[in-house]
């Protein structure tokens, strides 16, 4: 026999599936909750945790639990090499669609030096001179962000070229080849490492990630056309608002694709 938290659980999964519940809609209170099904409130909170962690809820501090609006998700996708030499656009060189408005970009920089990670990503020194990019990407109607980008550049290699940081830039952090052509450096290929994961504690809290939802991290390394390494970055993006999409183009030869 079930228990107490999970039928109530089952309960509530019912009526959001059936549409009693509907998207954004408010759950009864958990003392409501409570009285209703003669249990104490750990029992309740018990049962609402299995529905956050499902997904299927949120919880908004200092307003309670509401049904979660499953959204389009803002597809990321791999076609930034191909449409190096095409200029910035407000969505950036990557597909980025979202249903209602387009994304909202902060944009900052700093110098730093490289540690014993970024060295070695760069195949550089320790203590190199980077300068770091940090990207964030949200939309209009999210209080968080979808995605937190930080690239990383040879502060040698892109000193002399322009780096505007302006409220067009892509969340993804593409600006980086318009300023290596600046520089006269030809993009060759980019590699990316995909994983999913659990959120770390900083990056639930940065983009406002409900338990149960992971993250989409990317290692990015970008290399010229003589395969040296000149931009390297990490992508975290909200598993829940963020899809990555890949292309892989096919050669036809004697043998089928």
């Amino acid at each position: 026999m079930a228990n107490r938290y999970e039928q109530i659980a089952a309960d509530l999964r019912k009526q959001i599936e059936d549409g009693a519940l509907p998207a954004a809609a408010r759950l009864p209170s958990e003392s409501a909750l409570a009285l209703q099904h003669r249990v104490g409130l750990p029992t309740v909170r018990h049962a609402l945790n299995v529905l956050q962690v499902e997904g299927l809820i949120e919880k908004r501090h200092g307003k309670g639990n509401f049904v979660r609006a499953v959204d389009q998700k803002i597809e990321y996708a791999n076609d930034r090499v191909g449409r190096a030499a095409q200029p910035s656009s407000p969505t950036g060189s990557l597909l980025e669609r979202a249903l209602d408005d387009l994304p909202e970009v902060t944009v900052s920089c700093c110098e730093i030096r490289a540690n014993d990670e970024l060295a070695s990503r760069m195949n550089v020194r320790v203590e190199t001179r980077l300068l770091e990019f940090v990207y964030r990407g949200r939309r209009p109607k999210d209080e968080a962000p979808y995605s937190i980008v930080r690239s990383y550049l040879l502060y040698a290699m892109v000193a002399s070229a322009p780096t505007p940081l302006t409220s067009t830039a892509s969340p993804w952090g593409n600006e980086y080849v318009d300023w290596l052509t600046e520089a006269g450096i030809a993009l060759g290929h980019v590699v990316e490492r995909l994983t999913a994961r659990p959120p770390s504690v900083r990056e639930a809290a940065e983009l406002g990630i409900s338990p149960g939802v992971a993250v989409i991290e990317i290692q990015r390394t970008s290399y010229d056309t003589h395969g040296t390494v000149v931009e390297t970055a990490d992508l975290v993006m909200s598993g829940d608002r963020v899809a990555a999409v890949y292309s892989t183009p096919c050669v036809r030869t004697r043998q089928s694709c």
